[in-house]
């Protein structure tokens, strides 16, 4: 394995090879039983003053070893293909937040460092002094530099599954864990929560009807459609269509509260007599047109403040949901369900802390005799 060796003020990368012992016609010498004798050979190949950029030229350089011991192409794969190809592979395959999150971590990368060039600059060193960049220039909260390690770690898997490297060289980075409590802001009381209602209007009564109801992200209840909404079983579906995807890519299904079964009723009827309104989207305005997701988020953060509700956003109908749900229904995992999380820690990350007696309360009628 090649290595850094200091010799008159500049690093060296070290190696060898192996190549046959010629006689003295240029003809390989060959041991008793025929094997041709090798001889080690020194190779010593210049490079930096610098330790840093040394060592980058030693990684670039047992990279491309790795690549022709398993018959791929030598070369280095520069750091804008890589951006492109990834950031490609994310529109095509992800949710929008999901590429959105990826596009920042190109970016969070470039600033920290603006020299980086080849993919094999990343390592788990680079790893964790972005990560420590993340956290001490950018102020990222902990639960937001383990979101772009996840992305920064699968990007080092592509790596590997599209032939640009033999090893995933982020394999063993290890993610800052989160380890505070999510601070959810949501409406606590049921006189707060008509307000809103009461105060609201058209599109946006819909929108906070069904965030309040079904705990639906702002970008889902954007995507619903009257088809979303089994009325006979009162089932609700949501799910990718067209151009939306789900965060987690998969699709839910959630029984159809009462009181919001009602209200939609209401409003298919009344949208049904406005002969502008040809969309199927349940979230639309009376000239027939679909409401953006940027429109929609800020108009509803200056709404609820406008209203009493400083610092409120179209998220905090999820967390009202869900804080609701949980205060009533005691059950983290059929809430983990409902919201879509890929697992039940994340709703417990947010949620968990605002029941302080969650599992006391859970166990008090509990009695195996009965």
């Amino acid at each position: 394995m090649a290595s850094l060796k200091k010799r008159s003020k500049r690093y060296y990368i070290r190696d060898y090879e192996k190549k046959p012992k010629l006689d003295a016609k240029g003809f390989p010498v060959r041991d008793a039983a025929g094997n041709i004798i090798y001889k080690r050979v020194d190779l010593w190949i210049k490079s930096s003053k610098d330790f840093e950029t040394a060592n980058r030229h030693l990684r670039k350089y047992e990279d491309n070893k790795d690549r022709e011991r398993i018959g791929l192409e030598k070369k280095h794969i520069s750091w804008q293909d890589i951006k492109a190809k990834y950031l490609a592979y994310s529109d095509e395959y992800k949710a929008d937040a999901s590429l959105d999150l990826d596009t920042r971590v190109f970016k969070d990368i470039e600033e920290f460092c603006p020299s980086i060039s080849q993919i094999s600059d990343l390592d788990i060193s680079f790893g964790e002094r972005f990560f420590h960049w993340l956290r001490n220039n950018k102020k990222n909260a902990d639960a937001t530099i383990r979101r772009k390690g996840t992305t920064l770690k699968n990007l080092g898997k592509k790596f590997v599954d599209w032939g640009m490297m033999h090893s995933n060289p982020l394999k063993n980075l290890r993610i800052p864990k989160v380890t505070n409590e999510k601070e959810v802001k949501y409406w606590k009381t049921p006189e707060d929560i008509q307000k809103v209602i009461d105060n609201s209007i058209g599109t946006w009564k819909t929108i906070n009807m069904v965030g309040f109801c079904i705990g639906a992200r702002l970008s889902e209840i954007l995507s619903l459609t009257w088809g979303s909404f089994d009325f006979n079983t009162d089932i609700y579906k949501i799910q990718s269509t067209g151009d939306f995807r789900t965060k987690s890519r998969k699709p839910r299904l959630g029984k159809i509260p009462a009181v919001l079964k009602e209200y939609l009723l209401a409003l298919r009827k009344e949208n049904a007599k406005n002969d502008k309104i040809k969309t199927d989207k349940i979230v639309v305005y009376q000239d027939g047109t679909v409401p953006t997701m940027d429109t929609c988020s800020s108009y509803l953060r200056k709404f609820y403040g406008k209203i009493g509700f400083k610092g409120y956003h179209a998220h905090c109908l999820r967390h009202t949901f869900a804080a609701h749900y949980l205060l009533k229904s005691k059950d983290i995992y059929g809430l983990s369900k409902l919201l879509g999380h890929y697992k039940v820690t994340v709703t417990q990350d947010y949620y968990a802390h605002l029941l302080d007696t969650y599992f006391d309360s859970s166990m008090t009628n509990f009695n195996p005799f009965e």
